[in-house]
């Protein structure tokens, strides 16, 4: 019985362990599209977007590690879950903003729809793995874990969607994010 147990034990542990290094290698693959992104985006918008999605991943890695160890040994690490989110309305105040500023939305990063597109993609997919992975959680806390981790990849996917329509459509974009309608209310002088 004893020997059964271990190997419940160590089974459940190669599963939690692949579970985790998945979860890094999606988050690696984001990174170093981000970091690439950001380094051929000469748009302000463009990098400091890429730049938050970046040390988001990077963040979160650094979060994945730590939980792995926390579950290698046995413990349920609370804190370790605590993933910090981005902060959606802080990120379109900085959008309005800088559209604001340049009365014109630039089209220099325009070419790079295609990185955003495939961040929207690979955001999907890591959706997509966690949320696959929700039934094999080990316990109430890896679950969280893995909830948490899954809403965080549906925030990156709704700024990279922000970002794309940002540089698609910049004047819907700037209606929608902006108090402006076509009320006949809107920001004339």
């Amino acid at each position: 019985m004893g020997r059964d147990r271990k190997e419940s034990k160590m089974a459940r542990l190669d599963v939690t362990r692949d579970m985790y290094c998945t979860a890094l290698q999606l988050k690696e693959k984001k990174r170093e599209l981000y970091a690439q992104a950001m380094k051929t985006c000469p748009d302000q918008v463009g990098v400091a977007t890429f730049k938050m999605l970046l040390d988001a991943e990077t963040e979160h890695m650094e979060i994945i590690r730590k939980a792995y160890e926390e579950a290698k040994a046995g413990r349920a690490g609370g804190e370790v879950c605590g993933l910090s989110a981005i902060d959606a309305a802080g990120k379109k105040s900085l959008l309005r903003k800088i559209a604001s500023e340049k009365q014109k939305v630039s089209r220099a990063c325009f070419d790079d729809v295609a990185a955003i597109e495939a961040g929207m993609r690979m955001e999907d997919a890591s959706i997509s793995f966690f949320t696959g992975t929700l039934d094999r959680a080990a316990d109430a806390d890896e679950r969280r874990f893995l909830e948490r981790l899954i809403e965080e990849e549906r925030e990156h996917y709704r700024l990279l969607a922000d970002l794309k329509f940002y540089y698609v459509d910049p004047e819907h974009w700037f209606m929608e994010t902006s108090s402006t309608g076509l009320d006949g209310a809107g920001a004339f002088s």
